[in-house]
């Protein structure tokens, strides 16, 4: 996703905002876990979970971002909260691929 080494401060807060919880009285979708072996895995309650992780062949980031609604839902974690708390580590880089 991205080049250059894994900040070790990546802002992955255990409050993780996705659309459907702010379309539902702006409520915070709350981590059930935060996994941190091989990066640091944030599973949502609703079963949504965001991994973020260096890469094994690159000096890149990889984020997944999986949602059990929508590739809509998918795609509004990963630009209103994945990306922008990436976008604070100035070692993150330019992007070279996007959903």
């Amino acid at each position: 996703m991205t080049r250059r080494n894994t900040p070790s401060s990546i802002a992955l807060s255990p409050i993780i905002r996705s659309s459907r919880a702010k379309a539902a009285k702006s409520s915070a979708a709350r981590s059930e876990d935060v996994n941190t072996v091989n990066g640091a895995r944030v599973t949502l309650e609703d079963g949504a979970w965001v991994l973020v992780r260096a890469s094994s062949n690159k000096p890149e980031l990889v984020v997944v971002v999986e949602s059990m609604s929508s590739d809509d839902d998918m795609k509004a974690l990963f630009r209103e909260e994945v990306k922008p708390r990436l976008a604070k580590f100035a070692e993150v880089g330019a992007y070279n691929q996007e959903i």
